[in-house]
């Protein structure tokens, strides 16, 4: 009888690989359960982006896609862990979460990292942009990625950055949670623009160099190259929907308060802004 992957005993690794999946789904459920045990309502829809960024995440570190060598494997799970789970929990609004769960001490505190200058210079769209993009040309155009396959130490720190990289372009572009200098609408397109003409590249540079070096043969090198070139193309169009929509019901958000000012301003017979109050 022969065993496949699953009936391997499970490693040390696992159980490391396992354990932000499951701080980020532990946290979360703590966050909400805190917000319901007082009342409070929390939307659901937020609670399935999580629960979906922590499986995409359990995907890509967990076996059977994580502990496989080849270049199409490691691939996919960079687009879960780099592209899928950022975009995710950024629609889930951690930050808003913890903001609303926290005692007053934590909030003071999380309020005051948000608001600091390291945070406005990482939110600064070029930032995000090199973070990114100069992440994952050193990992696939270097010997970064034959060193990262060797020490796993040096590969943990290789998905923490791709996950944090992702999280931070994710939440700049689409993020549910309040930030203090979030680019505009059109900011915000030429950095997803800017970024997915980057991915593209990468892309193509992998599959017409054949790199990374000995990464497989050259069939599956360029697999892992047009794997890397669509999905990350459909992860981007899915960013470029959320990143409209936003922008649409922000819109729309502020549509209805301008009505019900100016409703407001009708009932108590108020001049409205430029105007003069109407004579008997």
């Amino acid at each position: 009888m022969e065993h496949g992957v699953h009936d391997a005993p499970v490693g040390p690794g696992v159980w490391v690989s396992a354990l932000p999946v499951l701080a980020v789904a532990a946290l979360y459920a703590a966050g909400v359960l805190r917000l319901r045990a007082r009342g409070d309502r929390w939307s659901p829809a937020r609670s399935v982006a999580a629960a979906g960024g922590a499986v995409a995440m359990a995907a890509a570190l967990l076996p059977p896609l994580g502990d496989r060598p080849d270049l199409v494997a490691h691939v996919v799970g960079h687009l879960l862990l780099a592209m899928v789970a950022p975009l995710l929990l950024a629609l889930a609004a951690p930050v808003t979460l913890a903001l609303r769960a926290l005692p007053p001490t934590g909030r003071r505190l999380l309020l005051a990292v948000l608001h600091s200058r390291p945070a406005r210079v990482l939110t600064w769209a070029p930032v995000v942009a090199v973070l990114e993009l100069g992440g994952m040309y050193a990992f696939y155009l270097t010997d970064l990625f034959a060193l990262a396959h060797a020490r796993p130490a040096l590969m943990t720190l290789v998905h923490l950055h791709m996950v944090l990289a992702g999280l931070l372009l994710s939440v700049v572009l689409v993020g549910r949670d309040p930030l203090p200098h979030r680019p505009g609408i059109v900011g915000a397109l030429v950095l997803l623009l800017v970024v997915a003409a980057g991915h593209d590249v990468l892309a193509k540079l992998m599959y017409a160099r054949l790199l990374p070096a000995g990464a497989g043969s050259p069939d599956e090198i360029r697999l892992g190259a047009q794997v890397m070139y669509y999905g990350g193309s459909a992860v981007e169009i899915a960013l470029a929907v959320a990143l409209m929509a936003g922008w649409y019901a922000r819109g729309g958000r502020e549509l209805r308060r301008e009505r019900a000012r100016e409703q407001a301003r009708e009932q108590i017979g108020a001049p409205a802004p430029g105007g003069s109050p109407a004579r008997g």
